[in-house]
């Protein structure tokens, strides 16, 4: 545990409750994508599994993530695009029952140790299990079986029922301050220049998660060739600008599936796009907190009514080249049509 960086109450409070006479044995980690949150789960894990450096991986670390639907052996399963945490995964993987393709699965939560001390499942990105997966899973985080610790790690808390985050513990994760970040990205970055690493870092509000991702989809490339348009500069051309993101939004998707086969392409646009936002988002804020708040407020305005619309079926390009349209708008002072 002394190994994470930042996150000082969220861990001290991890320790508290281990070494309390009423250790909590079900979890919420929660907080913004990319601080910490499974590192620490993970990290976690190996205190109460009191694992070794020689222990790769541990018998009784079980973790279940979306990626986890190639190892199965239901074939519709194991063909899937990797959208979400389907219930079949989570029966094959931790709660047992019956299968969609009619097999039945013992429960491996219930199960004893492999080697003979506690157990420890995580599920990362839990937001993405159903109403049906968090159904069947709110029965084991009623009375979780004895030296049992589940987590439920997350950066959106209010996808989960309340049912499901009334039966866990919560704890709180936080973006880190620049110190941190900097403790954190030094001897990481050696091979990029101080410029690109000072970009991502400050684009990333203190996650070292979306530092990596702008580092790794080369998001400061992008900024640099449209930063006319970021800057309201009214005699940018947008549809160049459109061209670049385009470009961008496709290299990183391309990537994602070169690196995961099986990846969901949908996801990977959505991500990108995120990106592509969160980049937009910078001057947006500047603006709010300078002296064109009016400028700002419908900038802000912009970015919430697109990313709203990326959870629809909206073509991502069209919804790219709409957001450019529209920022361009604010460049020549037309709030009203942008």
């Amino acid at each position: 545990m002394e190994s994470i960086v930042g996150q000082k109450r969220a861990v001290d409070g991890l320790l508290r409750s281990f070494g309390s006479n009423r250790r909590h044995h079900a979890f919420v980690f929660s907080g913004p994508r990319g601080v910490g949150k499974f590192t620490t789960a993970r990290a976690y894990a190996d205190l109460v599994l009191q694992r070794t450096g020689d222990q790769v991986p541990h018998p009784d670390l079980h973790i279940i993530k979306k990626e986890d639907v190639v190892w199965s052996s239901n074939t519709q399963l194991r063909n899937r695009k990797q959208t979400n945490i389907p219930l079949d995964l989570l029966r094959e993987r931790m709660i047992g029952g019956k299968t969609s393709d009619d097999k039945t699965h013992d429960a491996s939560v219930f199960k004893t140790s492999v080697a003979g001390g506690e157990k420890v499942f995580i599920i990362d990105e839990a937001e993405l299990l159903d109403t049906a997966g968090q159904n069947a899973l709110l029965k084991t985080l009623e009375e979780p079986p004895l030296g049992t610790t589940i987590i439920l790690v997350t950066c959106r808390e209010d996808l989960l029922l309340p049912t499901v985050r009334s039966r866990c513990h919560s704890v709180s994760f936080s973006p880190l301050s620049e110190d941190e970040m900097d403790t954190w990205a030094s001897g990481r970055f050696d091979d990029i220049s101080k410029n690109e690493l000072g970009f991502a870092i400050d684009f990333s509000s203190g996650s070292p998660g979306i530092t990596t991702a702008a580092i790794n989809t080369g998001l400061s490339d992008l900024a640099n060739s449209i930063s006319g348009l970021l800057q309201l500069d009214r005699s940018f051309d947008y549809t160049s600008a459109v061209e670049k993101i385009i470009s961008y939004v496709e290299s990183s998707v391309e990537a994602a599936l070169k690196e995961n086969p099986q990846a969901s392409k949908e996801a990977a646009n959505r991500r990108a796009a995120e990106m592509v936002l969160m980049l937009f988002g910078q001057p947006a804020r500047a603006m709010v907190r300078g002296d064109q708040r009016d400028g700002g407020i419908v900038a802000s305005g912009i970015l919430a009514d697109v990313e709203g619309q990326l959870s629809t079926n909206i073509s991502i390009k069209v919804l790219l080249e709409s957001l450019a349209a529209r920022w361009s708008r604010l460049c020549v002072g037309d709030a009203v049509l942008a």
